[in-house]
């Protein structure tokens, strides 16, 4: 049976805002998290939750899903009491004339209803769920939504030639939706959180070696001599507490970030001292061998069954099941970490080695450890027009689609925090009139100062001034290159 996720701090609106303005009311009874902004140049109206004609639909990436709502999950269909972004988040700060509901899925299911592939399976008419449990469609007024999101780029394979379920279902019929405009947006931390009353330690440290050999199973012990050695002392006490390990149950960008790391960082020649006991050994290997997809395949995959391996959805769902299992760990998105109530602890992971001085861990609460793992993250890394699978998405507009290759922060410079990913929104070139004003407005305003300073205070990274540049100049269009959003 699936946990309501009713430990995390998701309600950013206050209960009696809540009430006064959706016709609802909190289910969590948390209390807020608002961040402060106060310092920043907000647009600060009230959201009127009134699920009118001007009101944005969109839905998608959970990576991001902090930063665009706090996690305030518009539950249900379009025309019942659904909860608005919460206050402090981009999405609530930003300049429309309705409401932004954005509905948190993952990213797979965000670009199905973005190129029309599965509207089946995640209609974006049909309801929202609650987080945590399986997606059931979007919460949106119509089919295609405004926009979605995604923290994996389309493939070729998904835009824009005729084979493509991009062109089949949206550059094809009476009322064609154009090239898409696609453009990375922010950046985010994937940690290993814990639950710190399991431990009789305060901060977990996890050298390369270890953190690969838990993600292989390997490792199964919070007692095993690796992770006593990274720590200088066993984080248990010297009692055995075998790993719960949950990872991604749904499709999502967090997981192929995950294990496309993993699969960078762990397949090599270990150095001193991890070619040793108590690290790589005859029968001990971090190796990461099950490669990489929005799915997970590791253990506790149908290919590689573990009892100790257990799937969650999203991002929250994998937060819920740490809170709830002693001794558990998991990939997740650093800014729900932060977020979640009762407190979520977050591993430090090893990035560098000094010869007489030892392993660098790097805690990824720190702003200036994620700032550094994006330093190569800039406009001249931006490969226009092209998939994530290396090739030409062959759209007649390949100057609308930003790509960033995961090469440039796969595997961040020394004393930068090692497990990152970029995260993408999607816009229709062609809106045939449908909140063009607003959605251009949403961009604008997400290329913008106020928009870096709540995400600032938020356990997520803006991207540089430069890509900034490159997203506007593309949005605006020039004399030889039509605007990307019509």
């Amino acid at each position: 049976m699936k946990k309501p996720l009713a430990t995390l701090a998701l309600a950013a609106v206050p209960i009696l805002l809540l009430s006064a303005c959706n016709g609802g009311s909190s289910s969590s009874g948390l209390t807020p998290k608002v961040p402060d902004v106060s310092s920043t140049s907000v647009h600060r109206r009230m959201h009127h939750l009134d699920n009118g004609p001007q009101d944005l639909h969109a839905g998608g990436a959970d990576m991001p899903g902090y930063a665009y709502n706090l996690a305030s999950q518009p539950v249900g269909n379009y025309n019942q009491s659904q909860a608005g972004p919460g206050q402090g988040s981009l999405f609530y700060a930003a300049p429309t004339t309705g409401t932004i509901y954005y509905c948190i899925t993952g990213s797979t299911a965000g670009r199905n209803a973005f190129e029309g592939a599965n509207d089946s399976k995640y209609p974006p008419t049909g309801p929202c769920a609650t987080l945590g449990q399986t997606a059931t469609g979007f919460g949106g007024r119509q089919d295609p939504l405004d926009f979605t999101g995604s923290a994996v780029a389309m493939a070729s394979t998904e835009c824009c030639s005729s084979s493509t379920p991009y062109y089949q279902h949206r550059l094809q019929g009476s009322q064609t939706w154009g090239q898409p405009f696609e453009f990375p947006q922010i950046g985010a931390a994937i940690v290993l959180g814990f639950r710190p009353q399991d431990f009789t330690v305060s901060t977990i440290k996890l050298s390369t070696w270890t953190y690969c050999a838990i993600s292989n199973g390997t490792v199964n012990d919070w007692n095993d001599a690796a992770i006593t050695a990274d720590n200088g002392k066993s984080v248990t006490g010297g009692t055995s507490e075998p790993i719960t390990f949950y990872f991604r149950g749904d499709g999502g960008a967090t997981t192929y970030d995950y294990e496309n790391h993993l699969n960078t960082v762990c397949n090599v020649n270990w150095k001193t001292p991890y070619n040793t006991a108590p690290y790589q050994g005859s029968a001990r290997s971090a190796a990461w061998s099950f490669g990489v997809s929005s799915s997970w395949v590791g253990p506790g995959s149908s290919a590689d069954p573990n009892p100790n391996f257990i799937g969650e959805q999203g991002d929250p769902g994998i937060i819920s099941a740490i809170q709830a299992q002693a001794f558990s760990t998991g990939y997740v998105t650093g800014g729900y970490v932060k977020a979640a109530t009762p407190k979520v602890g977050q591993a430090w992971l090893q990035n560098g080695y000094k010869k007489g001085k030892g392993p660098y861990f790097i805690d990824p609460t720190k702003r200036a450890n994620l700032t550094k793992s994006f330093v190569k993250v800039t406009a001249g890394a931006i490969q226009y027009g092209m998939g994530n699978d290396g090739n030409s998405l062959a759209s007649s507009t390949p100057w609308c689609q930003l790509f960033i290759p995961t090469n440039t922060y796969v595997n961040p410079p020394t004393k930068s925090y090692p497990i990152v990913g970029v995260s993408y929104l999607l816009f229709y070139g062609q809106n045939n009139g449908v909140h063009l004003s607003d959605k251009i407005a949403l961009i604008k305003f997400l290329e913008s100062k106020s928009a870096v300073n709540i995400v600032n205070t938020l356990e997520y990274i803006p991207l540089s001034k430069s890509i900034q540049s490159a997203v506007l100049n593309a949005l605006n269009g020039n004399s030889s290159q039509t605007a990307c959003v019509q």
